[in-house]
């Protein structure tokens, strides 16, 4: 009996992104199991990439080397970075029994429309970080075979929109090892140059523009003049500069630039140190260089370094206007701290399953690009929460092991490994003979549309005359084309190859003039892409006959 084959796409397991994390590590897990054959699709590894050789299972690089005929092609279009370049030439050389993605929409929505979508079993588990979800990617999430979910936010939200989603289970990440409290933290400081009586409240988020800096360095200076502690601090693990906010204007602003404190790494000699800011770059004290940065993407430093940070903290905070998991809030949790997160999206479930605290929002704002909700804190609240830790600092440790046990009960990888392989133990798999070897399916559109009628029957023309997709009648692409003729206008994308994903921000420039005949002229180039995408499948059968 042939093994079972399971393609997972994400961006390369080695990363230490969320979804490089995450695929890591199912995939090591999944590797292990008897009767499946594991592959990789990293989006974002090069041909040439050291680890490529170092991964235990088949690693498929979707970068091209520079010097690659279409190099540029890549470098200039979002949904091939994400795996659209590769994808179908992967496909036809690992023919998987299930395919999976934890991305984002846009991330994986090019899979959808596939010429060889009909051949496998397309299991997803989009990042969910708001509520309502655009309807567009409520159809993708209710076209795939299966769909997981982060967390119970994630699910709820998903089903409160649509009952033609397959829901399967919650698939949630879990903290590393490497995480974990230690023994003793006021010696932990003082090695690390702090004060051991120092109340540190801390976050580890990158500076971006929905992580809430403004607020709660706002926030953190009311705290100080309620408390009147001069032993306090703010403690932010985080970058500048970055996508995000100008940290040194608002802590001018604020006049909290003594009180916050950020990780250093020096580039030469390695040596890691908390420091109040002064610069982006620094003069390292231990090796006499100019070479102490902040941290960041650039200069990043591994998980057991960033435990050490975590232990500095006394309390932990999240404060974002929205996360599809918000996984620093479970790192801290492992590292014995309590949390206190903004309740919302993905940090709602987070904060329940750990029996943390959440600062209910002020209200929303809704989001022009997405339509999606983003929490506006309740600062207030949140200063209410902070005095109240510190004026009883002394249970702050019996607060932080409840919340451990908690976590380390709740979220745990071997639990998520075995949601995922429940559900490919259940896929039956298809007969290659009806789908990657059965006979090309190609199809020569119409060259022109007929004369009269109306638009309706125009549209309808194009998607069964023209793409071979009478199926998609009435469906989420059938409807825009027809909105779109019929105002004559259509948003202009950066790629001129896609005209599939409404809500991609990045790929907008303008609204253009739009007719039914340049819809038909797309619907063509779509159908022709297919056709060649079936014409190798051809030579592929062909080869494997002989």
């Amino acid at each position: 009996m042939n093994n079972k084959k399971i393609l997972f796409c994400s961006e390369a397991s080695w990363l230490t992104t969320g979804y490089s994390i995450y695929t890591k590590e199912v995939l090591s897990r999944l590797n292990q199991v008897n009767g499946l054959e594991v592959a990789e699709l990293a989006c974002y590894a090069g041909p040439n990439d050291p680890h490529i050789e170092k991964t235990p299972w088949k690693v498929y690089p979707n970068k091209p080397a520079p010097g690659h005929p279409q190099f540029d092609t890549y470098s200039n279009s979002p949904s091939s970075q994400f795996g659209e370049f590769s994808f179908n030439q992967v496909l036809l050389d690992f023919q998987p029994d299930v395919v999976i993605d934890i991305r984002d929409w846009w991330m994986m929505e090019y899979q959808q429309r596939s010429p060889f979508r009909d051949f496998f079993n397309w299991a997803i588990m989009p990042t969910v970080d708001a509520e309502p979800q655009d309807v567009q990617w409520i159809n993708t999430y209710a076209s795939a075979d299966a769909v997981f979910a982060y967390s119970e936010f994630g699910r709820d939200t998903m089903l409160s929109q649509s009952d033609s989603i397959r829901f399967v289970g919650l698939a949630p990440p879990a903290a590393s090892k490497s995480f974990f409290p230690v023994l003793d933290k006021g010696q932990h400081k003082l090695e690390m140059g702090i004060d051991p009586e120092a109340m540190i409240v801390g976050t580890v988020m990158r500076n971006q523009r929905r992580k809430l800096y403004p607020d709660l360095f706002e926030s953190f200076r009311e705290f100080l003049d309620r408390t009147q502690d001069p032993n306090v601090f703010l403690y932010c693990h985080t970058y500048y500069p970055d996508i995000g906010w100008d940290l040194p204007t608002l802590m001018d602003k604020f006049n909290i630039a003594n009180r916050v404190l950020f990780t250093y790494k020096c580039k030469q000699c390695g040596d890691i140190s908390p420091d109040f800011f002064q610069d982006a770059v620094q003069l390292c004290p231990s090796c006499g260089t100019m070479t102490k940065q902040l941290v960041g993407i650039a200069n990043s430093i591994n998980e057991q370094e960033l435990s050490k940070i975590y232990n500095l903290f006394d309390i932990y905070v999240q404060y974002a206007n929205s996360e599809g998991f918000g996984m620093p809030q479970l790192e801290a949790a492992y590292c014995g701290l309590p949390v206190i997160s903004t309740y919302y999206s993905a940090m709602q479930s987070v904060v329940d399953n750990l029996g943390a605290v959440g600062i209910e929002p002020l209200t929303y704002s809704v989001e022009c690009e997405t339509g999606c909700k983003r929490a506006i804190p309740d600062n207030a609240a949140f200063v209410d929460a902070l005095v109240e830790m510190h004026t009883r600092k002394d249970e702050l440790p019996e607060r932080g092991n409840s919340v451990n046990q908690r976590a380390r009960d709740t979220y745990t990888w071997d639990k998520t490994a075995n949601v995922w392989l429940s559900h490919i133990n259940s896929v039956q798999p298809k007969d290659p003979r009806q789908t990657w070897f059965s006979p090309p399916k190609i199809f020569q559109p119409a060259q022109q549309l007929p004369q009269g009628g109306n638009m309706i029957d125009k549209v309808n023309f194009i998607f069964t005359n023209i793409l071979h997709k009478p199926e998609w009648l009435g469906g989420y692409l059938w409807k825009r084309v027809l909105r779109d003729c019929t105002f004559g206008y259509r948003c202009e994308n950066l790629n001129k190859d896609f005209y599939f994903s409404e809500s991609h921000v990045q790929s907008y420039t303008s609204n253009q003039p739009f007719s039914i005949n340049e819809a038909a002229q797309e619907m063509v180039h779509f159908r022709n892409q297919i056709n060649q995408w079936e014409q190798q499948r051809a030579q592929m059968i062909g080869g494997a006959s002989q």
